[in-house]
């Protein structure tokens, strides 16, 4: 069973098919929530949750890229990686935790804030601890373990947590509800990585190893640092500058734009080992490859934030009730700013995969200089609706960056790019504008399949999608 692995399209459909559902189940619970505690409690738990989240690059500080990495490429060291990797998370974990209860002191938050903060902080160790295992999976190229975790971790989480809201028990029970399924996955992922490839948790320390992989983890630890400050910066902000209830409005959109990033990490998960592997063996074959990604991204991306954008009003209101009024705009501007940054994603991958981590660093950087610059000055004014245009500035910035630096890393053909883009980018316009009008007529539930199956047969006019494409895909799914 050691040798165990998948193509990328096997992994991408894994992970794909998992997070679909974890997405589905995290949805309706968020939804759940947003209903049933009001506006005000829902900033609290979406803060709360947002807080120790930032803190997690620090519990991991790069090291599970790195392992992912190095054990793609000499999987005959697998044990003595995870091992070490396994005792240095668990150091880290706890100095993370141990930095959560001293910045949620020092910003003096509510008693009820820093109690759902602390909770959290649990849960971010014991999601520290699993992305070790899941790493050694991944660098074998095999999601399937991580496809099942995360499906059964988020039902575990809507159990307890419609328990917890129907029965109206404390705030704290929504966070208790991601605590017990992160701490079962936990010993999930330990047991299969154990079981799967036959590795024993000796907990040897390797000095060397661990001196390679703290320098080779730093800039990941760097980049993951500022790439998640760049991710929550604007919550941050807003808890000190805005009211509960415009950080319960901004929970709504961020939900819902954040819902579909499993789509680029799902991909990037599976092409990052791949694109590390091609650079040692055959680098000429990192250009196509790349291609390929943005051409599946490009098929998503735009008839989701198209058909979202012309649905946003009445999703908003009557999924969330109109008390969430004012999360439409930010809505629509976030989903522009999500078709960046899914692509960046991917770019991402590249430059880490092609040791240019530095590069890729350097352009989180400037994008969190762009958005944190771009909230002062536009959230005072416009509120919720600034911090969404800040985002869009900076996740633009973000692609642009990561386009150029990495079609100087590999030959990626622009001509292909554009073909695709022209292939996928206005038939979902199409579809747009017969959603928008639809809308008019009958229910946005039953408007979103009637687009659905237009935006695919326009795609069969464009070129964009064929019989034999379809045919060839199921083929490497179904690969034996």
């Amino acid at each position: 069973m050691s040798n165990m692995s998948y193509t990328v399209a096997q992994n991408t459909t894994f992970l794909t098919s998992a997070s679909v559902l974890q997405k589905v189940i995290s949805f309706l619970y968020f939804v759940l929530i947003a209903r049933l505690i009001g506006v005000e409690n829902t900033g609290a738990y979406f803060f709360a949750i947002t807080f120790t989240t930032i803190f997690t690059v620090v519990a991991d500080f790069g090291f599970a890229p790195v392992l992912t990495r190095e054990t793609s490429r000499n999987p005959e060291n697998s044990e003595k990686y995870l091992n070490t990797v396994l005792l240095t998370k668990i150091l880290f974990g706890l100095g993370a935790y141990a930095l959560v209860i001293f910045f949620v002191n020092l910003l003096n938050y509510p008693a009820l804030t820093k109690d759902l903060i602390y909770l959290s902080g649990i849960t971010m160790f014991f999601d520290n601890i699993q992305t070790v295992f899941y790493s050694v999976f991944r660098a074998r190229k095999n999601l399937i373990y991580e496809s099942i975790g995360i499906v059964g971790a988020q039902f575990i989480t809507l159990i307890i947590g419609t328990i917890a809201l129907l029965n109206h028990w404390p705030l704290v029970w929504l966070i208790i509800a991601y605590t017990v399924p992160s701490f079962l996955n936990c010993l999930y992922s330990g047991f299969f990585v154990r079981k799967v490839f036959s590795l024993k948790f000796n907990f040897v320390f390797d000095q060397k190893v661990f001196k390679i992989f703290l320098i080779t983890a730093l800039p990941f630890a760097i980049a993951g640092i500022i790439g998640r400050l760049y991710s929550y910066s604007d919550s941050l902000l807003m808890s000190k500058m805005l009211t509960a209830k415009e950080l319960g409005w901004w929970s709504v959109p961020y939900k819902i734009t954040f819902a579909f990033q499993f789509i680029p990490v799902a991909l990037s998960a599976s092409v990052y080992p791949v694109f590390s592997s091609l650079f040692v063996s055959d680098k000429p074959q990192i250009g196509p490859l790349f291609e390929k990604s943005w051409r599946y991204l490009f098929t998503i991306v735009f008839p989701l934030a198209i058909g979202l954008i012309v649905l946003a009003d009445p999703v908003i209101k009557r999924v969330y009730t109109a008390s969430y009024a004012p999360s439409v705009m930010p809505l629509r501007i976030l989903l522009v700013s999500l078709v960046f940054g899914f692509l960046a994603l991917i770019t991402g991958a590249l430059l880490n995969a092609t040791n240019k981590q530095k590069i890729q660093t350097g352009l989180i950087t400037g994008a969190l200089i762009i958005d944190v610059i771009s909230n002062l000055i536009l959230m005072p004014r416009l509120g919720i609706t600034g911090a969404a245009i800040s985002a869009l500035i900076s996740n633009f910035f973000l692609w642009a960056g990561g386009y150029y630096f990495s079609s100087r890393q590999v030959d990626i053909s622009f001509k292909n790019i554009l073909k695709y883009f022209n292939q996928t980018f206005w038939p979902a316009v199409l579809m747009g504008v017969v959603v928008y009008f639809l809308n008019f007529k009958i229910s946005f539930i039953f408007a979103i399949p009637i687009g659905a199956v237009l935006y695919f047969a326009l795609l069969f006019i464009t070129g964009g999608i064929d019989k034999e494409k379809i045919l060839k895909i199921k083929s490497k799914i179904i690969k034996k």
